[in-house]
């Protein structure tokens, strides 16, 4: 199975693919990778390399991988902690705020956060003294902007309306370019196809891995023509890259999303998900927010209602008893209080419901060795 670029059937069906599901009208290239981290890696040198700036700004809660090229965006200090005593290799990135409704980094209320982030980060761009940019005078030192469309190992977490749409008009005012990182949100898990088409929002570069081959290791940034075409032949190459056997399975499971139409499955039984998920939140006072889009769903818990307090000692206790009880799950959050939930696409009603019954009593366990109460 050594590859080494070599092309085949299989790779040249999937690039043709991907660039026609890809968000967008216009033409695109794909460029293949071997894991997500390995992907981010491209689209931040693509980006670099096409506007000769250096900069890329990331959200804080961001995970775009662990790699020495790409652990400066993600902001995850426990991950950076065991890389002591060298930091992550570069240094070209800086942060910008993430909408999060429920906690809104800017003090804005749930349906003000979005608006108020980007316009944070306008100010930013726009300031004297902005490190990023001399907007008088049209010089910008930023590449590319880099998020999830919806934050994924920060707790699963989806932000305010507009937020996605707002960044993506600032790369257009700026002149920098969208890299939209579709590893976890992609791929049809939050009820459509890509997480971006929730806002039509049309990135310059998509990048998608995980869930691409149902497991095996692929993963390719799709750029627009004009964008990948600036780099000439050699600029990339890797030897497992789009095997033919990933290749292969890559193409099979998209098949199988289009003949078993996966996505619009993920859509309703996210619909289902939520409604039981609403259910328990109007019984459990220790559930305070609800993030759900298709099967990207995110829990948080609190002690109180009004002052959010996290329940994150609560969280691990949960934790715990679902998993004795076979409910498998992620345990994430900034404040460690929050679970993702991340069925499989497959998953029936059925458990769904065993999996509620599961989260109903944990609930209330936790409630009563806590204390908490609706107010």
């Amino acid at each position: 199975m050594h590859y080494f670029d070599l092309p085949g059937e299989p790779r040249e069906r999937l690039a043709a693919r991907l660039t026609a599901l890809a968000p967008g009208e216009h033409q695109k290239r794909v460029v293949f990778g071997v894991t997500g981290a390995d992907a981010i890696e491209l689209a931040i040198r693509l980006a670099r390399w096409y506007t000769g700036a250096p900069i890329i700004l990331s959200a804080y809660g961001g995970y775009h991988g662990t790699t020495g090229a790409t652990l400066a965006t993600t902001a995850k200090g426990g991950m950076w902690a065991y890389h002591y005593p060298i930091l992550p290799h570069d240094s070209g990135h800086a942060k910008i705020p993430y909408s999060y409704p429920y906690r809104c980094p800017v003090g804005a209320s749930p349906e003000n956060c979005a608006e108020a982030c980007v316009e944070y980060v306008r100010r930013m761009l726009l300031g004297k003294e902005s490190p990023f940019t001399e907007h008088r005078s049209h010089v910008s030192n930023v590449a590319a902007v880099l998020l999830e469309p919806m934050q994924a190992s920060a707790g699963y977490i989806i932000p305010g309306t507009g937020y996605l749409r707002g960044i993506r008009e600032l790369c257009d005012e700026f002149g920098f370019l969208l890299i939209d990182d579709e590893i976890q949100a992609g791929m049809g898990r939050t009820g459509r196809l890509w997480a971006c088409d929730h806002e039509d929002v049309v990135p310059d570069l998509l990048v998608v891995s995980k869930g691409l081959a149902s497991g095996l290791p692929i993963s390719a940034v799709v750029a627009a023509d004009e964008v990948a075409a600036s780099w000439g032949p050699g600029a990339h190459v890797a030897t497992f890259a789009a095997t033919a056997l990933a290749a292969a399975a890559a193409n099979a499971t998209l098949d199988v999303y289009e003949s078993e139409q996966l996505v619009q499955r993920a859509a309703g039984l996210g619909e289902y998900f939520l409604h039981q998920l609403e259910g328990l939140q109007q019984r459990h006072p220790i559930l305070g927010w609800i993030d759900a889009r298709g099967l990207f769903i995110g829990l948080e818990f609190v002690r109180d209602r009004v002052t959010k307090e996290p329940a994150a000692e609560e969280a691990g206790w949960m934790l715990d008893f679902c998993v004795r009880e076979g409910l498998l799950f992620e345990k994430g959050g900034y404040l460690y209080n929050r679970f993702q939930l991340i069925p499989s696409f497959v998953i029936e009603k059925e458990l769904i419901d065993r999996a509620i019954d599961i989260l109903d009593r944990a609930m209330a366990e936790a409630e009563a060795r806590s204390g908490i109460t609706f107010n």
